[in-house]
């Protein structure tokens, strides 16, 4: 009987083994495609992101390409290039057709699809060769109303080495990337540029009389102490013989006479040193109580003369969208004396700030709340911030860290460009910079070019539209 159990028992556990093994194959087949299509579609789906990086990227490159002046035609077989060479350094396994382009009528506006085939791994297994998907990526030019104020340094130091010349080039570049040749004119208010530059102070050229309620042309006096010998004779009488000799010697009494007299100075120029007082930090509209400090002349008597204080010639460029008039200001630029990078900062500011309403109605800078609007700074020098005035404010570094400060406190952006500059230039224009990848350091022309060209192009950046 005992045998007889175990005789059962060891029958039930072979056949127990043999059922658990069949329905086990049986489960594999359907366990293996479930897996073969998670683990084919994950790598599909990395696949497709790699792919609309592509695209994105290539709508950006073929929109630039027209803004440049290319035609469709080249366009199309650029960004055809431009995918084809991309996707091959992401993948050697897709298989992808020819990206295609559709274009905004009466824009550079460029839309672009492109379909895909990732070959399968484990789903290839039963079947299903490729998982196949399409990407698309649109792009509109800008992002949407822009408003730019270069500043130049235009320091003595910018006369040597070709420094100016570089400027020049550099900013000429940035100019047309911001404003392109071929960008349709009855969009191109939509980016506006503005510029000024600084050296010992800044030239507020037309805009002087409303900045300072000065004139243009005015006079200085001071007091001149004048020292003259007044001499009187008296005549003697003597005695004598002979002819002549009846006279005495006349006897002279000479006395030194002091008297104060006025002296006047007449200078004609628009320059203007830093805001003082209250509104030293601010961007308040220039007014009554609230005017900007005109350039002075100083009688010294010491050395009985005057001294003028002077800058360099070029007022400042209000917001406009006309490149001869902006190219004509970048040509213009001469080298003049010291750096008061303060009163860049502060200039830079208030061409773009809409509290100054002394600008022509065609360069009103848009509110700060505006939608969709960005207010951006170039600041550029090439050396440190060394000429102020204002004792009481602290040295030029100091004035502008708050300048900086206030202005990126009205979410303006700034962009700073330290060219061949010292440490303590290149300390200033770190601190002024709205993040690091904001602060630029070139050592050279081509340098430079490249600096302006990124910054432009940051500023101009196309947006991915879906």
């Amino acid at each position: 009987m005992k045998n007889l159990v175990k005789g059962l028992a060891n029958r039930w556990r072979a056949e127990t083994r043999g059922n658990v093994a069949i329905i086990f194959a049986l489960s594999v087949i359907p366990i293996l495609s479930i897996v073969g299509v998670a683990v084919d579609t994950q790598m599909t789906l990395t696949q497709k992101n790699k792919v609309q990086a592509v695209v994105d990227s290539a709508v950006i490159f073929g929109a630039r390409s027209m803004q440049d002046g290319a035609s469709r035609t080249e366009v199309a077989k650029d960004v055809d290039t431009y995918v084809k060479a991309l996707l091959k350094q992401q993948s050697t396994s897709l298989d992808c057709a020819g990206i295609t382009l559709e274009y905004e009528d009466d824009s550079q506006d460029i839309n672009a699809s492109i379909f895909c085939s990732q070959p399968t791994t484990l789903s290839n297994l039963f079947g299903q060769r490729k998982m196949d998907f399409r990407v698309g990526s649109g792009s509109t030019y800008g992002i949407g109303k822009v408003e730019v104020a270069f500043v130049f340094d235009v320091s003595g130091s910018m006369g040597s080495s070709g420094k100016m010349s570089d400027l020049k080039v550099a900013a000429l570049e940035a100019v047309d990337t911001l404003l392109p040749p071929a960008y349709d004119t009855a969009k191109s208010d939509d980016v506006r540029l503005a510029m000024t530059s600084y050296d010992t102070m800044v030239n507020a050229g037309g805009y002087f009389k409303a900045v300072t309620n000065k004139n243009k042309v005015r006079t200085y006096t001071a007091s001149k102490t004048i020292t003259e010998t007044v001499c009187t004779k008296d005549e003697g009488r003597g005695r004598g013989r002979g002819r002549g000799r009846g006279r005495g010697r006349d006897r002279e009494t000479c006395v030194d006479v002091t008297s104060t007299i006025p002296v006047s100075k007449v200078i004609n120029n628009t320059c203007v040193k830093e805001r003082i007082g209250a509104d030293a930090f601010t961007d308040e509209d220039p007014g009554p109580g609230a005017w900007l400090e005109a350039a002075e002349a100083y009688y010294d008597a010491s050395r009985d003369r005057w001294t003028e204080e002077t800058c360099n010639k070029i007022g400042p460029l209000p917001l406009t969208d006309n490149r001869g008039n902006l190219n004509a200001y970048i040509k213009g630029l001469k080298p003049y004396s010291m750096t008061a990078g303060h009163m860049g900062v502060a200039w830079g500011w208030y061409l773009i700030d809409p509290k100054w309403d002394l600008w022509p109605s065609a360069s009103a800078p848009l509110p700060y709340n505006e939608p969709d609007a960005t207010k951006a700074i170039i600041l550029m020098t090439d050396g440190a911030f060394n000429s102020y005035f204002s004792r009481g404010q602290g040295n030029s570094f100091d004035q502008a860290k708050k300048l900086c400060d206030a202005a990126k406190d009205e979410h303006i952006v700034i962009y700073t460009v330290a060219f061949k500059a010292p440490s303590q230039g290149q300390e200033i224009l770190n601190y002024c910079a709205t993040s690091a990848d904001h602060a630029f350091n070139p050592e050279d022309g081509q340098q430079l070019k490249d600096a302006y060209t990124m910054i432009a192009q940051s500023i101009s950046d196309l947006r991915i539209t879906y």
